[in-house]
């Protein structure tokens, strides 16, 4: 009863052990054959969405100003 319960920490602990040394192993083996390891790669940033232009008769003078200013010209 006991060993069912100690048995699966033991087993955690074991494996870990061994991909350690298993991981430090593969580091020698590649010191040994002089090949670099492998970096990370980094994801990269999504690039920024420029603005539509308008294609309405007169853009030109509304273009870059706010819709609030715009609206408050009408009233």
């Amino acid at each position: 009863m006991a060993r069912a319960e100690v048995e699966p920490i033991v087993r955690k602990k074991k494996e870990a052990i061994v991909d350690a040394m298993i991981a430090q192993e593969l580091k020698n083996m590649m010191v040994l054959a002089k090949i670099k390891q492998k970096k990370k790669k980094k994801p990269k940033k999504p690039k920024k969405k420029k603005a539509k232009k308008i294609k309405l008769p007169g853009a030109r003078a509304i273009a870059g100003r706010d819709e609030y200013d715009l609206l408050v010209e009408l009233i």
